[in-house]
């Protein structure tokens, strides 16, 4: 995995989920493949973040459900804010319409929880090709 691993620079991702475990385990899993991570415990926090360190937010992993902000209201504020880069949704409920209110409120993918080490990764070396082809 290590030729295929995504070109970074000076970039990180920002993962946004309340949940501690959860947090813990998915920052750990990016780190792991020496992926740049900041993490935020919910909606408000990932716009502050934003607003001090646009240039270096290169994707988003969002947890829908969260307090404060949720993962919905939190994207829609981050688009209207100029952010034009992957953002990718998080949750653990399959059976419900997240799909769509995902895409509706502008997130371009969609992982479910718990999440693997290899979906991370592929989440990961997916957009930021996207990314560099632009």
């Amino acid at each position: 995995m290590d030729e295929e691993k995504p070109e970074f620079g000076n970039g990180r991702i920002l993962l946004v989920e309340d949940d501690f475990v959860n947090g813990k385990i998915i920052s750990r899993l990016l780190e792991m493949d020496n992926i740049p991570t900041d993490w935020v415990k919910n909606g408000r926090e990932a716009l502050d973040f934003y607003q001090k360190n646009k240039e270096s937010v290169l994707m988003v992993f969002m947890d829908l459900q969260m307090p404060i902000i949720d993962g919905y209201q939190a994207t829609v504020a981050l688009r209207e804010n100029g952010f034009d880069r992957p953002i990718i949704a998080m949750t653990a409920n399959a059976f419900s319409d997240d799909h769509v209110k995902s895409a509706e409120a502008g997130m371009d993918d969609f992982i479910m929880k718990p999440v693997s080490k290899m979906e991370l990764f592929m989440m990961v070396e997916k957009w930021m090709k996207r990314e560099r082809k632009k």
